[in-house]
């Protein structure tokens, strides 16, 4: 009788060829239950192999790997998943800082080689609010004229307070 007979906690193949097993079984030490493991080699003329028979069939095996193979692939899988997230959340987070300072930089160190686009989209932005649609004549000019985007936020800032007066009276 073999190491493992009537303790078997889980058997499974080790080679893509079928051709060895783990047997892992309970077994007692110093009134401890421990989880030991044999490896067998597939031979139905050994007498190991043919005590593993009585208690277990080829499918059982083969269920038992496949469901291994399962959990080893699922945790992985939650691995990379957790790193993906990790590295994902980081790298938005410092993207989003630096696209943040950038914007600053935009506004307080106004550089006309540089910036001249960004300003270009923030006059057609300011263009598409009723505060500039409805403005005089010469203030759309001033918004037009305007050199960078802080001169263009106190030109909004001003003709929004305006406004906001009149509509109060």
């Amino acid at each position: 009788m073999a190491i493992f007979s009537n303790k078997i906690v889980d058997v499974y193949y080790t080679d893509e060829n079928l051709s060895n097993v783990t047997i892992l079984y309970n077994y007692e030490k110093d009134g401890e239950t421990l989880v030991g493991e044999y490896h067998l080699l597939v031979d139905e003329t050994e007498a190991q192999f043919q005590d593993l028979m009585k208690e277990v069939t080829y499918q059982d095996i083969e269920l038992a790997t496949l469901e291994m193979h399962k959990a080893h692939r699922n945790q992985l899988q939650a691995l990379v998943d957790e790193e993906v997230k990790k590295v994902s959340s980081e790298q938005i987070l410092a993207d989003h800082l630096k696209s943040t300072d950038e914007h600053y930089k935009v506004i307080f160190e106004y550089d006309p080689d540089k910036d001249a686009d960004e300003l270009f989209k923030c006059k057609m932005y300011l263009f598409t609010l009723d505060v500039i649609k409805n403005g005089s004549k010469t203030f759309r000019t001033k918004v037009r004229k305007a050199e960078n985007i802080l001169e263009l936020c106190k030109l909004f800032d001003t003709e929004k307070r305006r406004v906001e007066r009149k509509e109060a009276k």
